[in-house]
């Protein structure tokens, strides 16, 4: 009882070993260098929460919980907005300040980021080509934390087999969904707020980029070795596909043209 007496603020989240945990190593320490470990640190402990809420919300669908899954999907998207508006103050970083102490990060790099990796696998992203690049990254064996998410069902897994639950299965008997959501407005609701979830991670990828090239410029290295060509073609990552492949069939539906599509409604 008496502990809990003397709990403060302080000691209940660890402030003075939180605040002992930036340590610059550039010698003598850079002015610039604090700002930019403790953005980095702070995504990190965002991520944190992000796999942790993520989880929460696969076992939502799985047991088509629409208002608990749109209500983390909800602080979700919050918090990616919110690290966004983090990793825009790197663009206060001046060049040459970065070049001042970028040496002394040795081969550090953000694409070392085991947490930002588990989310990618646990939001469901299995392109064959990011696989191949993650397998060469880690001398073809997965750390287990990774190869346990590649195994774990994915947010995209469970969205999709919530969607064959109500009875949609390919782009049209989706597109029907968008059309006349009905009973399954909720549901609507979810898949929009996982479209924003997608979007959110394509705004995180091209902000990524331009940061890279407003610091670094356009042919340089990343310190672990990553060219800026590779960070582009990540741009076109998506999560949730079958969520944007329908909007072609409501395009056509609506009298629209797709370009470089056949003139007729996608296959269901």
């Amino acid at each position: 009882m008496r502990e809990e007496e003397d709990l403060t603020y302080g000691r209940y989240l660890h402030i003075p070993e939180l605040l002992e945990l930036q340590r610059p190593r550039s010698r003598p320490p850079h002015p610039e260098e604090l700002h930019f470990i403790i953005v980095h640190q702070a995504i990190e402990l965002w991520m944190k929460l992000m796999l942790h809420d993520l989880e929460r919300t696969i076992g939502a669908l799985s047991d088509d919980d629409w208002p608990g899954a749109l209500a983390l999907l909800g602080r979700t998207n919050q918090v990616m907005a919110h690290v966004l508006e983090q990793m825009r103050t790197l663009h206060t970083l001046p060049p040459w300040a970065l070049q001042e102490f970028r040496s002394y990060l040795g081969t550090a790099s953000g694409s070392q980021s085991r947490q930002f990796r588990e989310l990618e696998l646990l939001s469901g992203l299995r392109d064959p080509a990011y696989l191949k690049a993650l397998e060469a990254e880690y001398g073809d064996r997965l750390p287990e934390p990774l190869a346990a998410r590649l195994e774990q069902r994915s947010l995209a897994d469970a969205h999709l087999d919530a969607g064959r639950r109500l009875g949609l299965d390919g782009p049209a008997s989706w597109a029907d969904l968008y059309a006349a959501p009905g009973e399954r407005a909720v549901f609507y609701l979810v898949c929009e707020a996982l479209v924003d979830y997608d979007e959110r991670w394509a705004r995180w990828r091209a902000e990524h980029v331009t940061l890279v090239e407003r610091a670094l410029g356009d042919h340089a290295r990343g310190t672990g070795g990553m060219a800026l060509t590779y960070l582009r073609r990540t741009t076109r990552f998506r999560f949730f596909p079958i969520l944007w492949a329908l909007r072609d069939e409501l395009v056509v539906r609506g009298g629209g043209e797709l370009v470089g599509k056949p003139a007729r409604p996608v296959a269901g």
